[in-house]
């Protein structure tokens, strides 16, 4: 097995495209009380983007996936998770029989004169989940250094 085998994508991999549709589909996943509530804030602050007239194609894409993977809490990691991959997958790849939103988006990508990488053709560089773990273990020892400093913080601004 290769090391590229263990490391998961991070965003330092992706180009700004591949960025913008797991950026899309986190604020999906995790924003409002429902996807229709996401999807009408998605249109409202992308007016301007160049890719906004995609948005409810990729919404559509968005909806394909099983139920577990549509509301979720909000995902802040650099890193991305295994839906994450599979999605830049299956609007990347190029097959026989793609859906006919998947087929759609790609039409809109490539008139845009861009494209979005399967993530088997993704580099992974290991770095974001490299800092990702650096921080966590930094934390750890600051809160083992300074066990106190979160609650006496929090007595100095009352």
């Amino acid at each position: 097995m290769e090391f590229s085998d263990f490391t998961p994508l991070g965003f330092s991999d992706l180009t700004s495209e591949e960025a913008f549709v797991v950026s899309v589909f986190r604020h999906w996943q995790s924003s409002g009380s429902n996807c229709r509530e996401a999807e009408s804030s998605l249109t409202d602050l992308l007016k301007n983007d160049r890719l906004h007239h995609g948005l409810e194609v990729l919404f559509d894409i968005f909806e394909t996936l099983p139920e577990r993977h549509r509301r979720r809490a909000k995902n802040d990691s650099s890193v991305l998770a295994p839906v994450e991959e599979v999605l830049l997958t299956e609007i990347g790849a190029f097959d026989t029989t793609p859906k006919q939103c998947v087929k759609a988006f790609q039409l809109i990508l490539d008139e845009a004169g861009t494209t979005v990488r399967p993530a088997s053709e993704i580099s992974r560089s290991g770095h974001d989940h490299l800092v990702e773990m650096i921080e966590r273990k930094a934390a750890k020892v600051f809160d083992v250094l300074y066990p106190d400093f979160w609650g006496t913080l929090g007595h100095q601004n009352q």
